[in-house]
């Protein structure tokens, strides 16, 4: 054991150490503040409120023209609400218009899956609910979409609503 201490150089091992734990402190700095959904900072809060997250919106709007549309994220009520435009393209779905947005924007992604009944968003934003509790909605002009994100045809002027809603059975 003696020998062992006199091979030691414990300035090299106090550098490492002061190394690892910067290297660890900024990893759970990052993943609190790039990471973590359910928290928010106060610049992206509307009138001010502090608030933690609890239920989620996303709004894209389709328009003809879209260079008058400021786009944003808010949270109001606990609830993290994020709008966006993109342009009308004819014969193109909700899910056409969610792929390009999430290629254009930095602030938007999700996850799907494809079945026999169509595509299912899995999540947004990475979000991902708990399958058996919640579930991302589809809306068209604030009302639930008798057909999902594969198949609704998108006309000018609908929004297109991702929303978080409970499971009912």
């Amino acid at each position: 054991m003696g020998n062992l201490l006199g091979k030691i150089d414990f300035k090299q091992l106090r550098w490492g150490i002061l190394a690892g734990v910067i290297t660890v402190g900024f990893m759970a700095l990052s993943y609190k503040v790039g990471y973590d959904r359910k928290s928010c900072n106060e610049l992206d809060l509307l009138d001010n409120q502090t608030a933690e997250v609890t239920d989620w919106e996303v709004n894209i709007y389709v328009k003809k023209d879209c260079t008058d549309f400021v786009e944003g994220v808010g949270v109001e009520n606990g609830k993290e609400i994020s709008s966006f435009c993109i342009t009308f393209e004819k014969g193109k779905t909700a899910f056409d218009y969610m792929k390009k947005l999430a290629e254009e924007s930095e602030e938007f992604s999700f996850d799907y899956q494809e079945s026999d009944f169509g595509i299912f968003v899995s999540s947004v934003n990475n979000y991902h609910p708990d399958v058996k509790t919640k579930f991302w909605a589809f809306l068209v002009n604030g009302e639930m979409s008798m057909v999902g994100v594969g198949d609704y045809k998108v006309v000018p002027g609908d929004r297109l609503t991702l929303e978080l809603e409970d499971v009912e059975f």
